[in-house]
């Protein structure tokens, strides 16, 4: 088996660098996500008011409820900083940082497949099979952050097992305290982490016959230290009721991100193939020595099969083990690793031409069919206020926009579940939602032709271009907007 070798190579070196350069382009895309928006806006209301709020800023929601009150607090630091850049850079800054993230957790990938011992070749197809599975995955959030967490704190995990320096280890609780407060998916990094540390303890005694060794006392503590952590954040102790109330909450079924993978094929076909490779590596994990690698493989797998937001976990986090077991099996083959990094150089370069040919990398700006920048623009120019109905994916870009002007009806963080009964309602036009709609004296309507996933029109465009209360005053390729017309006494 190739194992790292002692001195740099500069080949192999060259080769990441261009492949790591090609994801980098391809990450680099325009700012497309809808939640992004109300995040920086989160960001900008913790600066401006110098605390975390107890209540929602936006004046939307109730939030006195768990799920509210995690939604408020657990993302502040992520949202601060993703703020921050956008405010000092713009949304190319934005862009940039998104696609250094997620460069980054690539270069931690390959990092740890040359540390736990994989042969360059599976190294390389493991890290590029991950980028492609994680494609789908460039939203602007903090959820970005928790990509990045993850994969470094492996890499300290598997630095130290390597290595045996305990210091290594000691770094663990630091980082996973940054990232609670940053992200809510360090619950989720604990439990990998938590799998982990049992397996090494395990293995560790099962190897040496004891337990009273130096590395093994250390583990339980470092595994205390980081579950302390979770609850060193605003949230407290409610970050794992939140994990409770997730479960019994109507928005998780109507959110893609927590639709299953194969719901999403085959925009999910990179991870499908991920995970059949996965699976094909598990007879490398036979051994007793190496059972700890294959049970973290096997049950992230089983956890992203759960939820499409779960996917680049699994991907980061299993995919060096992947590329160790295809090399302990394969061992016999002896590919020459000028050839491997002359044909990783040599795809990146074309991955790169193509990219710039087809206009798909180092794009700028935002993705302008995602969100009512023309309606913004339009209320602003003609002074125009009030209570407004609009689609929950154009919340956030109103609240950024217009955050003292219109009283929006609902948004991405859909704090209130017991709003999309008449949120949908209004939207199919049913009596009961025309109903609520005419209770709730809305000025403003502010809403797409339809829904951009199955391209059905939304009735309530129909109904209300057939009443003489409201008017079209400004229509655009993404929509409408209505006024009502108020009578003149």
């Amino acid at each position: 088996m190739n194992v790292p070798p002692n001195k740099p190579n500069y080949i192999e070196a060259g080769a990441l660098l261009a492949l790591l350069l090609a994801f980098f382009g391809y990450f680099a895309i325009r700012v497309w996500d809808i939640d992004f928006w109300w995040h920086i806006a989160a960001g900008r209301n913790i600066l401006a008011v110098g605390s975390i709020p107890d209540i929602d800023p936006f004046g939307v929601y109730d939030a006195a409820n768990v799920w509210g009150q995690t939604i408020l607090k657990s993302q502040w630091l992520g949202q601060v900083v993703l703020y921050k850049i956008y405010i000092w850079f713009g949304l190319d800054g934005i862009i940039l940082f998104r696609a250094a993230l997620l460069t980054l957790c690539l270069l931690i990938v390959f990092l740890r497949c040359r540390i736990v011992g994989a042969m360059g070749v599976f190294s390389f197809a493991v890290t590029a099979l991950a980028g492609m599975s994680i494609l789908l995955h460039t939203g602007e959030r903090p959820q970005l952050f928790s990509f990045v967490w993850a994969g470094f704190i492996f890499l300290l995990f598997d630095s130290f097992v390597r290595s045996g320096q305990r210091w290594i280890l000691l770094c663990i609780p630091v980082a996973m305290l940054l990232w609670s407060n940053t992200h809510g998916g360090a619950v989720l990094g604990m439990a990998a982490l938590g799998l982990a540390g049992v397996s090494y303890v395990l293995q560790s005694c099962f190897a040496e016959g004891k337990f009273n060794t130096p590395n093994v006392r250390l583990m339980p503590l470092v595994l205390a230290l980081s579950a302390l952590a979770l609850v060193c954040t605003p949230n407290g102790f409610t970050t794992f009721q939140h994990l409770i109330a997730l479960e019994s909450n109507p928005v998780k079924d109507r959110t893609s991100e927590y639709a299953r993978p194969w719901s999403l094929w085959p925009t999910t076909i990179y991870y499908w193939l991920f995970t059949v490779v996965a699976l094909l590596s598990l007879p490398g994990f036979c051994h007793k020595k190496y059972w700890p690698q294959g049970a973290m493989v096997l049950v992230l797998g089983l956890i992203s099969l759960t939820g499409f937001r779960y996917i680049p976990f699994f991907v980061l986090i299993a995919a060096p083990y992947v590329a160790v077991g295809f090399s302990r099996k394969l061992s016999g083959i002896e590919l020459p690793d000028k050839a491997v990094n002359a044909v990783v150089l040599a795809t990146a370069l074309v991955c790169l031409g193509y990219g710039f040919a087809q206009n798909r990398i180092f794009q700028r700006g935002e993705a302008e069919q995602r969100y009512p920048a023309g309606a913004v623009e339009f209320i602003k120019s003609h002074q125009l206020s009030g209570k407004i109905f609009n689609t929950m994916n154009w919340g956030g870009y109103l609240i950024w926009n217009l955050p003292s002007t219109t009283h929006i009806f609902v948004d991405g963080r859909m704090l209130d579940p017991a709003r999309i009964a008449p949120y949908t309602n209004i939207l199919w036009a049913t009596p009961e939602g025309l109903a609520y709609f005419d209770r709730a004296n809305f000025d403003l309507v502010l809403v797409p032709y339809g829904n951009t996933l199955s391209r059905e029109r939304y009735p309530i465009v129909a109904h209300l271009l057939g009443r003489t209360d409201w008017q079209v005053v400004y229509q655009d390729k993404s929509g409408y907007l209505f006024s009502r017309v108020r009578l003149q006494l």
